[in-house]
């Protein structure tokens, strides 16, 4: 099958999960964002554990590892909601001229020339209560159009009398700070952290391309025993991040052009945020029972945002001069409406990706 071939049945397997989870519910509203700049190149290393894939609107790593899923459970889903974002850019160019004094000695001069902007954003007025039944609605969306697509799911309860081993892993606490924010499981699950979850996130508009290595090392007790779970319980393993962002970012990065303007700019729109393989945000991981320990993984390439106002007004607390310090007071209610039509649009693209593999 061509990558364009496979890109058109990706799009209407998504397409149809879309339609049908929008058709039960009367959402509307949600509009796909540009595909981020990293994700434009035709993938990432050469192979292996690395070669990942850029199809339409998604990022795919080892697509094939998702065929023949049928019978699968959730070992960790996790909603993570972003509290603050702070972006940077800078330019720094440094040029020197040569020149010779009135007595005729050679000099050398050398003028710098440093440009940059800095935004830095941040979000209150969605309570934890308001959190946990997004996070609540998100699994039991996901759930549910899972099986619309005709998978069985097996519950964490079920999961757990299949492997006894997942009731031994290390619980995090809902609500605890992670790489994107606060990071919620649904009622009666836990916070398992996946790779990268607990790093800093960089600002220098070079995470991507130092990450790759992280990533590759960060092997978490989720990651590293979700394919142990699928192969002692004969059973599909998914893992999910859904990101829930209050909006959408862009940075022009670090850069030593000559002469560029640098710029940072925040655009207010609930969110499932998208990322790139070096800091992807919104996924989906899946274990075979004969995965050899990789997953394949799909994350969002573009943003998905709602059309639901939730802002109730943006104040600024700029710290000095030419810093953008914009603070979002949101209306919690419109931030759940915006928030469960985003999850359910992104749970449509990474089980649609699922449903292209078969």
């Amino acid at each position: 099958m061509t990558a364009k071939n496979l890109s058109l049945r990706l799009a209407q397997g998504a397409a149809l999960l879309l339609l049908a989870g929008f058709a039960q519910s009367g959402t509307a509203g949600v509009t796909e964002g540009n595909i981020l700049a990293s994700n434009k190149s035709a993938g990432f290393g050469g192979g292996g554990a690395t070669d990942v894939k850029p199809l339409g609107d998604m990022q795919i790593q080892h697509m094939d590892g998702f065929r023949g899923a049928k019978r699968v459970a959730i070992s960790v889903f996790n909603v993570a909601f972003p509290n603050e974002n702070v972006q940077s850019a800078k330019t720094k160019r440094s040029d020197s001229f040569a020149f010779y004094s009135a007595i005729g000695t050679a000099m050398k001069r050398t003028i710098t020339r440093e440009k940059s902007a800095y935004q830095h954003t941040t979000i209150d007025g969605v309570d934890p209560a308001t959190r946990q039944r997004i996070a609540d609605a998100a699994y039991a969306d996901f759930v549910a159009q899972l099986t619309a697509a005709g998978y069985e799911v097996v519950s964490a309860d079920d999961l757990a009398k299949l492997t006894p081993e997942y009731t031994t892993w290390t619980t995090t606490p809902n609500f605890s700070d992670g790489r994107f924010g606060s990071y919620v499981a649904p009622t009666g699950r836990n916070v398992y952290w996946l790779m990268g979850d607990q790093a800093k996130r960089d600002t220098s508009s070079q995470w991507d391309k130092q990450a790759t290595m992280f990533r590759a090392l960060d092997r978490t007790q989720a990651y590293q025993r979700s394919p142990y779970l699928a192969h002692d319980g004969k059973i599909g393993i998914i893992a999910v991040t859904l990101v829930v962002d209050y909006g959408t970012y862009k940075n022009t990065g670090n850069t030593k052009h000559f002469g560029a303007e640098m710029d940072v700019s925040y655009a207010p729109g609930v969110t499932a945020q998208a990322g790139t393989f070096g800091d992807s945000a919104t996924l989906a991981e899946y274990w075979g029972p004969d995965s050899g320990g990789f997953p394949a993984v799909a994350f969002l390439a573009a943003p998905l945002t709602s059309d639901v106002t939730f802002i109730k007004e943006i104040g600024d607390n700029s710290a000095k001069d030419g810093d953008s310090e914009p603070i979002i007071h949101a209306d919690p209610a419109g931030f759940e409406k915006g928030a469960l039509e985003v999850t359910r649009a992104a749970s449509a693209k990474l089980i649609g990706v699922m449903v292209t593999a078969r």
